[in-house]
């Protein structure tokens, strides 16, 4: 029994709702791996993998501690060292200078310049006395024989002794140097010295034995540095963690649990809990939250005519709700098996590609969650689905699905080929990744283009497959049709013909408007000898009354619906059969009875009993068969065959057909229109053998 349109609309609202909620259930019990009732200590009785790619947490932070204790430690260039040591470098030679005034005066000083120079005697008191005030001020161990050499030196000589020690030591000191930094740079100089002055051997020995006593390494340890670049070890290690990669087994069966395994099996969520996962399903409403958002935007503003059909409406939540529930079933065997390209096939045959494309993205991303956010299954099933959208979208015969088939696999075992090699995977997990991926492109498509009759018995769509299996001569209803009303089966062909051209020629579906010429005229099956060109000799009508004769005529698209729906056609072919006369007036037989109203000088017959009670054509493909068949019609019962007077019959029924109104809900325009009757001129030239003989700039006939 059928329900009441109210019923079934509070039903379809409803239905929404429920599906949805079955959709998020399928996606968290799909994304919820199984839990295990262990505790550490325990025993393992299963064998257990990685449900997604982790950090190794223990791993991982042994590694970055080993990298932290492996830095060495930092040194740095003292000052302070630096300072104490020209500090002490020029009070050696201060006092050595003072000792050397004291036994050797100048002229002009203080001392008596007749007062004779020091004794070998004195300069040996001296030399001793410097000994022991260099080790016990300086902690300098001096020789005595570099002592006598600097006190009996000429000044010229100490001053120039003094001044390269000191820029020697000055250079040295400049850069950090440890002690094996400093004896190499002190040996560098000494010889560099030796070679390019003319120091004497001697000058050069003393030089080098004081750099030797007061030169020391000038780096100190910074505790700040060190730390800094042992965390910095520690942070590289930490950002580039040990990964435990999805499918690698966690524990085997035997095992006992360990505190670290515990943790492993608890981030992985792998531990059977008391309670619900309410955050978990919080964040897959948040997560479907846009995407419904973006699907709901998409469809309002781009397929709002079609959506708001409730078959359409049905058929969409379905084709997206069948593998949402398939994945959910497959993730724990195997997620990369998800049928996102079923829908992409069902989609993109009954909305076309671009609303299969979103769909399939949209569908993928809600999906992820079931595939432990693998991004090889992302790249997939995107590539993949655009791949089965585009072939479905231009298929026109049967035999064109196996192109969808072989293309979808083809192309998902590519991808995962050339992700696997990118990565540099192992062999034997690409072969077997690239198996799935292509074994689950081949069956959804499959199974997709298996449904289409499904969907079709269902919810009375209409897909491309559908379409085709209709065209085909041995259909019933065209076997019939051509049997019984051989007239209007041809009438039908040509009108075919004409509606097929322009609907390719303005961008409409020209399959749907092949077929349903085929089929826009069935209900003449009812009284078939009733219509013109299936008689071969008397018309019944001449002994009918106008009105009798008018319902007849009238009837014709009732009753081709109701054929129709005996034979469950699709409602795209219903809707064409229904309005391909719109509210058209049948003018032949009105004239009729208005001439005989006058003869017998009666009232003027009731022009609503000659007007077609249907609706005004709804759609593109409705419309351009209306034209087709007024057309065809007019051509026929004008014998017409001369493409100039063809054009201004053409225009003449299209003008009358706009100022009827019957095109104002079609979608067409003007320019669609000037371009439908270039199409039929150029189906009609092919018939004339004429050429075209194409229009001025403006085409556009008033």
């Amino acid at each position: 029994m059928k329900l009441p349109a109210k019923i079934q609309t509070i039903l379809t609202y409803l239905l929404v709702p429920v599906l949805l909620i079955i959709a998020v259930a399928a996606i968290y019990y799909g994304s919820i791996p199984e839990k295990y009732p262990l505790t550490v200590g325990d025993t393992s009785p299963y064998d257990i993998t990685a449900s997604r790619s982790i950090r190794d947490k223990a791993a991982t932070d042994q590694r970055a501690s080993k990298a932290a204790a492996d830095v060495e430690i930092v040194v740095v260039r003292s000052e302070a060292i630096v300072a104490d040591v020209m500090g002490r470098f020029d009070l050696f030679f201060d006092q050595i200078a003072a000792r050397r005034t004291e036994l050797f005066p100048e002229p002009g000083s203080d001392g008596d310049p007749d007062q004779p120079a020091a004794s070998d005697a004195t300069i040996r008191n001296t030399v001793t006395e410097l000994v022991r005030e260099f080790d016990r001020d300086m902690n300098l161990v001096v020789s005595s024989e570099d002592l006598e050499s600097f006190l009996r030196m000429d000044p010229e000589r100490f001053r120039s002794v003094r001044g390269h020690a000191r820029s020697i030591a000055t250079l040295i000191m400049s850069e950090p140097v440890d002690s094996y930094a400093l004896n190499s740079a002190q040996s560098n100089r000494i010889e560099s010295l030796s070679d390019t002055t003319n120091f004497n051997r001697e000058d050069v020995s003393l030089i080098g034995n004081v750099l030797g006593l007061i030169l020391v390494p000038n780096i100190a340890y910074d505790s700040i540095a060190t730390e800094n670049a042992r965390q910095a070890a520690y942070d590289k290690v930490q950002n580039n963690p040990v990964l435990i990669n999805r499918g690698a087994r966690i524990i085997s069966q035997g095992d006992v649990i360990t505190s670290e395994t515990y943790d492993l099996l608890l981030e992985l969520d792998l531990i059977e809990k008391d309670g619900f996962d309410f955050r978990y399903l919080l964040g897959i409403l948040l997560m479907l939250l846009p995407l419904a958002f973006i699907a709901w935007f998409y469809l309002k503003k781009y397929e709002n005519e079609s959506i708001h059909l409730r078959n359409n409406r049905i058929a969409l939540i379905v084709a997206i709700l069948i593998p949402l529930v398939a994945s959910a079933a497959l993730s724990r065997i195997e997620p990369l098996a998800a049928p996102i390209y079923f829908t992409a096939v069902l989609l993109a045959a009954y909305y076309g590609f671009r609303t299969s494309s979103l769909m399939a993205l949209i569908l993928t991303i809600a999906i992820l969650p079931m595939a432990g956010f693998d991004p090889l299954f992302a790249v997939v099933a995107l590539s993949g689905s655009s791949v089965a959208a585009l072939f479905t979208k231009g298929i026109s015969r049967r035999d064109n699905y196996a192109y969808i088939i072989i293309a979808t696999a083809s192309t998902n075992f590519i991808t995962t080929l050339a992700f696997g090699i990118l990565l540099k995977e192992e062999w034997p997990t690409i072969s077997l990744n690239c198996a799935v991926t292509a074994l689950s492109g081949t069956i959804s498509v499959i199974a997709a283009i298996g449904i289409m009759p499904l969907f079709e018995m269902i919810f009375n769509s209409v897909s491309p497959l559908r379409l085709i299996e209709l065209s085909q001569p041995g259909n019933p209803l065209l076997r019939r049709l051509f049997i019984e009303a051989p007239g209007t089966s041809q009438h039908s062909m040509m009108v075919a013909n004409l509606a097929d051209a322009a609907a390719e020629a303005v961008g409409a579906n020209p399959l749907l408007a092949r077929v349903g010429a085929y089929y826009h005229d069935i209900g003449k099956l009812e009284s078939p000898l009733m219509f013109t060109e299936n008689q071969s000799g008397e018309n019944p009508h001449d002994s009918l009354d106008p009105a009798e004769s008018a319902r007849i005529i009238l009837g014709h698209p009732d009753a081709g619906v109701r054929i129709a729906r005996r034979y469950r056609l699709p409602s795209p072919l219903i809707n064409i059969i229904q309005e391909h006369h719109g509210s058209t007036m049948q003018a032949f037989f009105y004239q009729k009875a208005k001439r005989a109203a006058e003869e017998n000088e009666t009232q003027e017959p009731d022009t609503s009993l000659y007007r077609y009670r249907c609706p005004v054509p709804s759609s593109r493909e409705s419309a351009i068969v209306m034209l087709s068949d007024s057309v065809e019609a007019a051509m026929k019962s004008t014998s017409t065959h001369q493409l100039e007077a063809a054009e201004s019959l053409i225009r003449r029924i299209i003008k009358i057909k706009n100022e009827q109104d019957q095109l104002v809900h079609s979608g067409l325009s003007f320019k669609d229109i000037e371009t439908i009757i270039a199409s039929f001129l150029q189906v009609y030239a092919g018939h004339f053998h004429e050429r075209v003989k194409y229009p001025d700039a403006n085409p556009v006939r008033q």
